[in-house]
């Protein structure tokens, strides 16, 4: 944190819309024209290797504590994309006091937001809420933050909402459950499957993959999941350290890179992602009905492998998994087809020191 020598100076936050080729720092995103600094856990940023976190809102504490790292004379900051860990990195830049009193909270918040693994309720909570005001979100404002040219800044509107309800949010987290309440529940219901044994969780930790087994009956009850998942992510990401997880529910069957191995991680190296594009091959060829597999790429925030048609397998789940492990086993030998840890291009724009 700042110390007595160098007393906290607010930064201002300019949407990406607004700050033109001024000089900033970007948090939780990429370089753009008047970057000075990028304070990131995405791929390919120049953040300094010394302040590299598993989240970005862990590489801005470690900027605070380290002033002298941050660009002088600069107190812009701006955030190109609306989730909680951009949201609290901005805060934790923008509103005074909150990285000093609440520095652990909102760094438990950041990786419950951004990796959905939840080992604390008032983090969660915190994620939660921020999650409610983004774009889309079930607490998202009617109203229209309008560019120069007339272009809804949807980001723009969304963030400044949520750099208001921070302050009190990361005071008392559980005083707005208007915010958080709905994602809440539908976490609290889909942990409720887990310890009920109506999902299993397999570790097949050879190969970084996690199997979860879902009875067929919880399709149906939409209260258990959430953003399109059958059971909300957190409570299968929070019982598992393996970043590739299938789910079988009956004869569907689906297969996702978890977030971790997209970004840039400081405290471990992830098994690298490969290209499951032979294995969709392999599937497609298998099915009896015509059924079509597809991957989203390995470049994919977070791709998916399924059935085109989202429909059920001609192949038993025996079958299916058999078919993923021996890919896996194939494809684990050659070079990844994804590396978040590759150098940032010579003149990427970085902080200095």
């Amino acid at each position: 944190m700042p110390t007595g020598r160098d007393p906290f100076v607010p930064w201002q936050y300019l949407p990406v819309t607004e700050i033109g080729a001024r000089p900033h720092v970007v948090v939780d995103g990429a370089a753009r024209p008047g970057t000075v600094g990028t304070l990131s856990h995405w791929p390919g940023t120049p953040t300094p290797r010394r302040l590299w976190a598993d989240t970005s809102a862990e590489i801005v504490l470690r900027a605070l504590r380290r002033p002298r790292l941050l660009p002088a004379d600069v107190r812009l900051a701006t955030v190109d994309h609306y989730d909680a860990d951009g949201m609290i990195a901005l805060g934790l830049l923008v509103v005074e006091g909150l990285a000093e009193r609440h520095g652990p909270l909102m760094a438990t918040a950041a990786r419950a937001g951004d990796f959905d693994v939840i080992h604390s309720r008032p983090a969660a909570l915190v994620a939660f809420a921020l999650g409610a005001l983004g774009p889309g979100g079930a607490a998202a404002s009617d109203d229209q933050a309008v560019t120069a040219d007339g272009a809804v800044d949807a980001t723009a509107l969304s963030a400044r909402r949520a750099l208001e309800v921070l302050p009190a949010l990361a005071d008392r987290p559980a005083a707005f459950e208007e915010l958080w309440g709905p994602e809440a529940a539908a976490y609290d219901a889909a942990c409720a499957l887990l310890h009920g044994g109506v999902v299993v969780i397999e570790e097949d930790r050879a190969r970084d993959l996690a199997v979860a087994r879902i009875e067929e009956d919880a399709v149906g009850d939409t209260a258990r999941g959430w953003a399109g998942s059958i059971v909300h992510r957190a409570a299968l990401h929070s019982a598992t350290t393996c970043l590739r997880v299938a789910q079988v529910v009956g004869r569907r069957y689906r297969l996702h890179y978890r977030y971790e191995s997209w970004v840039r991680l400081g405290r471990r190296r992830p098994r690298p992602r490969v290209d499951l594009t032979p294995l969709a091959a392999a599937l497609t060829e298998a099915e009896t009905d015509g059924g079509q597999w597809r991957f989203d790429g390995a470049g994919a925030i977070t791709p998916h492998l399924g059935r085109v048609d989202g429909g059920p397998s001609t192949l038993s789940p025996d079958r299916w998994l058999a078919e993923v492990r021996s890919a896996f086993d194939t494809l684990d030998r050659l070079p990844p087809a994804w590396d978040p840890y590759a150098a940032p291009a010579a003149d990427a724009p970085s902080i200095a020191g």
